[in-house]
């Protein structure tokens, strides 16, 4: 499943950017995207109580935002607790730790699904509109005024942005803090990779040494494309505008670091960028109204072929790598996103000692 982090990546920026903008998109583009929608493992699903009790957004945020902490907790929970209790026993044994490895991948991988729409929803909480009777709504819920008289929306505004610590900047600190320490380790060629760093490959085993921390900067990518066009001329073609200088500013940074190892990462990410550029260059051209008719139809069936030849090319890749495990006689379990130990220690040597080389090149971003 790892070779689907790029195509997520797509369409959650996709899905979110049409939450956000509510802007126009080729009609039977907008069809194929709800029709995929659920492949983008996106997690705003989290928020489907709150509609199905009429929850208005202040629900729906404190869902969006706490549910992932519940879930975080009872990811660890039991074996913090068996820890613990090892620990007080002065043994840890060597299973408990493999367990709790395997768990921070989890937990590295559930971060990664919710980080863009946990932080576009604690964004909208900021954007609100004023309308001529110089009263001011939520944008996200017009039903709820930002400038009630009892205070509530600068009580959430206030939640929010602790919220904002917890996930727009928690999330890329955490990342960053985590292969910081594992290029400072891999530097040390007296060290051997630890259980825990071979835990984390999830965030850095798809990158060149040199540019151990583009997950980080991944993160930062993501809240340009969605997170942040929230407080950019919302509704308005300057928003589109913005909207696709971002994207086209993010993809020429990824062809200057060019930071994936496989050729067909490197294929499936630049398709990827190429979907949301020209997505969004459509989505301006048809708000001032330069397509429309045949050309829409035209150019929404393009997007669409797109989409498709990059959900093949993914699903191509995951079998030619079970093929090739296959063929090797290795298990299957080995290209599990969910599985942190796919490789025998000498190739996890082997791989580590590439990392430090790699790590040693001068970055193209200095």
């Amino acid at each position: 499943m790892q070779r689907f982090r790029i195509p997520i990546d797509v369409l959650q920026v996709l899905t979110q950017y049409i939450s956000i903008t509510g802007l126009v998109l080729p009609l039977q583009y907008l069809k194929f995207l709800r029709a995929v929608d659920f492949m983008s493992l996106d997690m705003r699903w989290l928020t489907s109580p709150g509609c199905a009790a009429d929850v208005d957004f202040y629900g729906r945020l404190l869902v969006t935002t706490l549910a992932p902490l519940v879930i975080t907790a009872l990811i660890f929970s039991p074996r913090c607790y068996l820890w613990l209790v090892s620990r007080r026993r002065h043994v840890v044994a060597p299973k408990l730790r493999e367990v709790v490895a395997r768990d921070v991948n989890a937990f590295l991988v559930f971060t990664f699904l919710i980080f863009s729409g946990v932080s576009l929803t604690v964004f909208e909480t900021f954007r609100c509109d004023e309308l001529n009777t110089g009263k001011s709504y939520l944008r996200a819920d017009y039903s709820l005024r930002c400038d009630d008289e009892e205070g509530t929306h600068t009580k959430y505004s206030i939640y929010a942005a602790l919220m904002i610590v917890v996930y727009p900047v928690g999330i890329p600190a955490l990342y960053a803090s985590i292969l910081w320490r594992s290029a400072v380790r891999q530097r040390d060629r007296t060290q051997l990779p630890s259980r825990l760093a071979s835990a984390t490959s999830f965030l850095w085993r798809p990158y060149k040494g040199r540019a151990f921390y583009w997950e980080t900067a991944e993160c930062v990518r993501r809240l340009m494309l969605a997170g942040l066009l929230v407080f950019i001329m919302p509704g308005s073609p300057g928003q589109s505008a913005v909207a696709c200088m971002f994207a086209f500013f993010t993809a020429m940074v990824y062809e200057q670091v060019r930071p994936h190892q496989e050729r067909m990462d490197k294929w499936l990410y630049t398709l990827g960028y190429g979907i949301v550029v020209c997505s969004m260059f459509t989505s301006l051209l048809m708000q001032v109204q330069w397509v429309e008719g045949d050309s829409e139809r035209a150019i929404g069936n393009r997007l669409i072929a797109l989409n498709v030849l990059l959900l093949v090319m993914a699903l191509t890749q995951v079998a030619l790598g079970y093929r090739g495990v296959q063929t090797a006689g290795g298990p299957l379990r080995q290209n599990s996103l969910f599985d942190p130990y796919s490789e025998s220690p000498r190739n996890a040597m082997r791989s580590t000692a590439t990392q430090v080389d790699d790590a040693s090149a001068p970055s193209p971003m200095s």
